[in-house]
């Protein structure tokens, strides 16, 4: 197949469905809406997964690439957003406006997928401006006073990264690659003339990117957003965008360190992956809220990411993003079968108690998630974890990453280090989760609820792709689960 039709085969059904469900939702046909809109996110999903394998990484127009990790991605992106549309289908097929905020979804799949695919400078800025503009909106889509200030927050702070990326663009562009292409700017940064220029533009892309991954500092919008938007919506944000995020600035970074700039920019990328292990974790456990530990955890988990991309590996940061996407979607589509079975739940980890019996289906699916994203074997989670640490502690060994600068060693360690301390905390705030639903008591004046319904469907089936893709390894090798991000 030739990469120009590989490209229009893995994003056009996507976008396709979103403007369908767009102009359905005007015509007041929800339910058609939410069923071309998720149709569309599949088939982009499943044609993007078949060119991950199936075809070499290739050049399209200059500036997306195509087949290996840049298929991918967004494979697994819109494959994440149909199941959310699917989990989410009681909701966005009911309620007005539901119709809407599925093609928002669909449409913020494919400028995420993009976003891992691009290969220019101005694509890059387009796809991830194209994202944000869908989660504003998602976020205040809530339609209560709490999503309206988070998503006002999330906006003027989203307005701030991306002056400081166009910024940072207009340095790269203007002084080392007019093009915007990023193999023209691979070779001017080989040997810049002006090094401090091109780190400076270089850090400013990568705080914007920092940003929309929800990296500490640059975080506290995650929470605030994860918390007031519908947990149907907050599924797509944590893992969608995120994981785009995560895809961009690994391959940017691979652009940017391929000459001399490695010394200034890998110490950068490790305290971001520091700061967002340590400020995420600790925040984390303090959270009494559901939705909002997951958004504290999300910072956390956004600095195991920050650790591969440091290392200059950036297969391993797409794979442990793709773990930590399909775990942290089931993880906040329970928020929503929660909702359904305790109709007066109030959004805390304390009101869940005795849910593990009243919905034990549900309940375990959400176990194995919660386990997966701590990272403990046999789980999906955990391989992308040992991926991520052990590429760190390798980096140690040799005191360089591949293609980087002698004596960053000491960086690697600390990362390892850190990492391993992060997922030990971590085993704190999902284990009050669990404990939560299965030791505690549930309330005496209990009222009653509906069952789960198609969230709870969602959250079983990511919890078996959690447990089979985590045995899997076993019997095959991690490499098997990691090669659609080495590419050929």
């Amino acid at each position: 197949m030739r990469p120009t039709t590989a490209l229009l085969v893995t994003f056009a059904p996507a976008l396709a469905g979103a403007l369908v469900a767009l102009a359905f939702d005007a015509a007041g046909r929800r339910r058609g809406a939410v069923g071309f809109a998720a149709a569309g996110a599949a088939v982009t999903g499943l044609a993007g997964m078949w060119a991950s394998f199936a075809l070499p990484v290739a050049m399209v127009w200059r500036v997306v690439r195509i087949g290996g990790p840049f298929s991918a991605v967004p494979g697994i992106v819109a494959l994440l957003a149909a199941l959310v549309l699917l989990g989410g289908w009681d909701e966005f097929a009911v309620r007005p406006g539901g119709g809407a905020a599925s093609g928002l979804i669909a449409l913020g799949a494919v400028a995420s997928g993009l976003i891992a695919a691009a290969a220019d400078l101005t694509v890059l800025l387009v796809a991830l401006e194209t994202a944000a503009v869908c989660a504003y909106a998602l976020v205040a889509d809530a339609r209560r006073g709490s999503a309206d200030e988070a998503s006002m927050k999330y906006f003027v702070q989203g307005a701030v990264a991306t002056g400081a990326l166009v910024l940072g663009l207009a340095v790269l562009v203007g002084a080392f690659s007019p093009s915007g292409s990023y193999v023209a700017l691979t070779a001017a940064l080989r040997s810049p003339v002006w090094v401090s220029a091109a780190a400076a533009g270089c850090v400013l892309v990568m705080a914007a990117l920092a940003f929309k991954l929800g990296a500490a500092p640059f975080h506290s919008w995650a929470p605030d957003a994860y918390q007031s938007a519908r947990p149907e919506v907050s599924a797509f944000l944590s893992a969608g965008p995120k994981y785009g995020a995560i895809a961009g600035l690994a391959v940017f970074m691979v652009v940017a360190t391929s000459g001399a700039l490695s010394r200034e920019l890998v110490p950068a990328v490790a305290v971001l992956a520091v700061l967002s292990v340590l400020v995420g974790s600790l925040l984390a456990f303090r959270q009494r809220s559901y939705t909002r530990m997951l958004g504290y955890a999300g910072v956390a988990q956004a600095g195991y990411a920050l650790i591969g991309i440091a290392v200059l590996r950036p297969q391993i940061a797409l794979f442990f993003g793709a773990t930590y996407a399909i775990a942290t979607t089931g993880a906040f589509l329970a928020a929503a079968a929660f909702r359904r079975s305790r109709a007066d739940w109030d959004g805390s980890i304390a009101g869940l108690a005795g849910l593990g019996r009243r919905v034990p289906v549900v309940s375990g699916s959400l176990a194995v998630l919660l386990v997966s994203l701590a990272g403990i074997p046999p789980l999906l989670g955990f391989w992308g974890k040992f991926e991520v640490f052990v590429g760190a502690g390798l980096a140690a060994g040799q005191g360089l990453a591949p293609g980087g600068d002698a004596g960053l060693g000491w960086t690697y360690a600390v990362l390892a280090v850190v990492g391993v301390i992060g997922s030990v905390i971590s085993l704190g705030y999902y284990g009050g989760v669990l404990r939560s639903m299965y030791l505690d008591a549930a309330p005496d004046d209990e009222s009653s609820a509906s069952a789960p319904g198609s969230a709870g469907a969602g959250v079983v089936v990511l919890a078996l792709v959690a447990l089979v893709l985590g045995v899997l390894p076993l019997f095959a090798g991690v490499g098997l689960l990691a090669a659609p991000f080495v590419g050929r």
